[in-house]
């Protein structure tokens, strides 16, 4: 699991430490900086995954737009230096420097990509020179990569046959860049952070079971909800739709569902059976909207395909208010269930009673922004002779508009 994060100089995030936990909750007024949070983790993994073009960071959940928005703007200062991320996972960190070029269409490098393809170029433009040793040559190499240098070297050579000149006999463009790729990958990737998602859901995309994303088996708004009905059907068995269902009853009026597919015809439906109206067939298109919602949370905690680090933008949105406690116990017990590490964002207070901050894995923070307009994140302590949401709603833990 991620265990802290580092930000510097993203959007409204001009310096912050989060020290995370298995299940945690962030709340704050609006403005507060709350998504600017949970998109500077998806930038992370984004820059872990070697993906930093637009149209990837829009489908992992970010709001691209042009570099001067993308950086902290309280000085003239702050938009000439890079964006700074540090990911702990364990005893290993993972940090990165993440720069623009803006000419001619913006797009978003990492330093640590940058040094490496300058060195390696070096290397390959030595490598091949008699008059260097191989200890001089490494010396052209990043401190972390010098270790490396010696397979890499023999790689080389093997592929072009021991000959002096590489470039005659191999396409070098593609050889070494795969080459660099592969050093970056061994120094910055982490499989979670790599796979980050802000999720999103909307109710439009929830109800199009024919809808794909360019992220499978779900996207951001809740594309793909039948692809990963008819995965479970078809391969995790009945136990898992039990499962479901037991979640599902939450719901009060909910009796049952099932997800058909035709394959000949190619028809996906989703059949719900409400208990008070036993002649009554419920489909995707009409049944009621926190249904579908709560299908959407149940099944991203259950899938084995979808990340395990992930985080959901708005958790109550459909739910009744009360509805909501329950629901967060729920998503608790799966997430520890299924070994996912969920980062979820309210302005529901009836969301924090479904959390207990004395189990270590279970954290909540209060986002706010301070007299310079920085956002900063507050870990909230077990609150006692009180419940969350009324120690919220009084103002004892913060996290209110300053109107309130």
């Amino acid at each position: 699991m991620i265990k802290e994060i580092k930000i510097n100089n993203f959007k409204s995030v001009a310096d912050l430490t989060l020290p995370l936990g298995r299940f945690n909750v962030l709340i704050g007024a609006n403005g507060s900086g709350k998504s600017n949070i949970l998109e500077a983790i998806a930038f992370g993994g984004a820059a872990s995954a070697d993906k930093l073009d637009n149209e990837f960071l829009g489908a992992r959940g970010i709001r691209a737009t042009s570099a001067k928005l993308m950086k902290s703007a309280f000085s003239k200062e702050n938009l000439l230096k890079p964006i700074l991320l540090n990911f702990k996972n364990g005893t290993k960190e993972i940090p990165f420097t993440i720069e623009e070029i803006d000419k001619p269409i913006l797009k978003w490098v990492t330093s640590e990509k940058e040094t490496l393809t300058t060195n390696f170029d070096l290397l390959i433009s030595s490598l091949f020179n008699p008059q260097l040793g191989n200890a001089q040559i490494a010396n052209l190499l990043d401190e972390n990569n010098k270790d490396k240098f010696s397979s890499l070297s023999l790689f080389v050579q093997k592929l072009v046959g021991n000959e002096r000149n590489p470039f005659e006999k191999i396409d070098s463009s593609s050889i070494f860049g795969s080459l660099i790729s592969k050093l970056y990958f061994e120094n910055n990737y982490d499989f979670d952070l790599a796979n980050f998602i802000c999720y999103s859901p909307e109710l439009s995309s929830l109800r199009k079971f024919e809808e794909d994303s360019q992220i499978r088996p779900l996207g951001v708004k809740g594309e793909g909800m039948f692809s990963i009905l008819q995965i479970f059907y078809e391969n995790y068995g009945e136990e898992t739709i039990n499962k479901i269902r037991k979640y599902l009853h939450i719901i009060d009026w909910f009796d049952d569902f099932e997800a058909i597919f035709d394959k000949v015809s190619g028809r996906k439906s989703l059949v719900v059976k409400d208990r008070h109206l036993p002649d009554v067939i419920l489909n995707q298109t009409n049944v009621n909207e926190g249904f579908l919602f709560l299908l959407f949370y149940i099944s991203l905690m259950i899938s084995k395909e979808t990340p395990a680090f992930f985080a959901i933008d708005n958790i109550e949105a459909s739910f009744h208010p009360l509805l909501c406690e329950e629901l967060i116990k729920s998503l608790v017990v799966l997430a520890k269930a299924h070994n996912k590490q969920v980062i979820l964002t309210t302005h529901n207070p009836f969301v924090l009673d479904g959390l207990d901050l004395n189990d270590p894995e279970q954290k909540l923070f209060v986002v706010r922004r301070n007299g310079d307009g920085e956002t900063i994140a507050d870990e909230i302590k077990p609150v006692k002779n009180s419940k969350l949401s009324e120690a919220w709603l009084r103002g004892r833990i913060g996290g209110n508009p300053e109107t309130i």
